[in-house]
């Protein structure tokens, strides 16, 4: 059974992810929040899908006004 959390986790990226396919939400703060999501789970651990962390990587380099962070 997930937890909470996972269950908000999921439910965030979901949403995320739906954003980012919508063209009048595709702002800068929707691209640091997805950063963010990106960046905080980058261990092979953490509970994203590694399918979902790379469409949110690729989308996000391919859409983003800034450099993203390469470390």
């Amino acid at each position: 059974m997930k937890s909470k959390q996972d269950l908000l986790q999921e439910l965030l990226v979901d949403c995320l992810l739906e954003d980012l396919n919508d063209p009048s939400k595709c702002t800068p703060g929707l691209y640091q929040v997805v950063r963010g999501i990106i960046n905080d789970n980058k261990q092979p651990d953490d509970a994203i899908p590694a399918e979902a962390m790379e469409f949110l990587e690729n989308r996000l380099s391919d859409a983003i006004p800034f450099k993203k962070d390469t470390a």
